[in-house]
């Protein structure tokens, strides 16, 4: 073998051994690629097949692993109206745990969106707070949005996108709101406090008339306890002359929830008869309690 070929021969395996030592990298970089693309095509198969659920998940996957990955942002952004997806599927459909969940996943990216936060508080109001009988399941959550919301409206926040959005009208069934979960936990004084602070707010809407409703019946069960207290008192004491000191008692306390009664009562159906626009459809629609009847308050569901 001449010297030119032995060379020849050499140089190729130096070459070759070359190459295999320079080759690893790029080996490497070509896995990490391919571990990316595994965990996008992932995503994209769920997406494609119309798995919402499924293909939220993996983007959550993809974004963990590759926050700066290739395809990062297209996943953020259809992350995102993904979610507003699943959210008005969860309202129409009335599935309330499903609508608080990806409304907190939704508000923990943007914790100001007042769409969403309406949209979770008038759903829960509406399907749950005000049915018959009303459901106290997701009360505490109702509470938590409607007091985000009022933050937000009072700082001057507004629904985006829509035009007529009025903030009295909003205010009073957020607040409205609070009044339930108060009279719900046995907090009559507050509730009925709550119930005149959200009926101040929009004087003028149908929701006044729940606010009225709600009030006099709280009113009227402590009315209830009171009488039943004093009537149970021997009948002999309830007719001596000269009353004891137990039953001056029992019954200045029912004198006292008597004027708490009509205190509560009366300015607020005075102003049911005296004000144009409450009128007939409260009384139609809500002094006859129409089981599962929403209050016809004039805000609608942006969701």
């Amino acid at each position: 073998m001449n010297v030119r070929k032995i060379l020849a021969i050499a140089g190729s395996s130096m070459l070759a051994a070359l190459f295999s030592l320079q080759a690893a990298p790029p080996v490497a970089a070509q896995e990490v690629v391919q571990d990316e693309g595994a965990f996008y095509r992932a995503f994209h198969e769920a997406s494609q097949a119309g798995d919402t659920a499924r293909a939220i998940d993996a983007a959550k996957v993809y974004l963990e692993k590759y926050p700066s990955g290739q395809y990062a942002e297209f996943i953020t952004k259809w992350q995102d109206t993904a979610r507003m997806t699943l959210l008005d599927a969860a309202i129409k459909e009335k599935r309330t745990a499903d609508m608080i969940k990806v409304g907190e996943e939704i508000l923990a990216k943007d914790p100001e969106n007042l769409n969403v936060i309406y949209a979770l508080a008038f759903n829960i109001r509406r399907n749950e707070l005000l049915a018959s009988p009303p459901v106290y399941q997701n009360a505490a959550a109702a509470v938590g949005f409607a007091k985000r919301g009022i933050t937000l409206v009072e700082a001057g926040k507004t629904l985006t996108g829509v035009a007529s959005f009025d903030k009295g009208a909003t205010l009073a069934w957020m607040t409205q709101i609070l009044a339930i979960n108060e009279g719900k936990n046995g907090s009559e004084a507050e509730a009925i406090k709550l119930y005149a602070k959200s009926t101040a707010f929009a004087p003028s809407d149908p929701l006044v008339a729940r606010n009225l409703l709600a009030v006099v019946s709280l009113c009227q069960g402590n009315y209830a306890e009171r009488a039943k207290a004093y009537n149970a008192l021997p009948e002999a004491d309830r007719a001596a002359a000269e009353p004891s000191a137990e039953l001056k008692a029992a019954k200045d306390a029912l004198n006292v929830e008597a004027d708490a009664l009509i205190d509560a009562a009366w300015p607020q159906a005075a102003a049911l008869v005296a004000d144009t626009p409450v009128p007939a459809r409260a009384t139609a629609e809500y002094l006859t309690l129409h089981a599962g009847q929403d209050d016809g308050s004039k805000d609608t569901d942006p969701a």
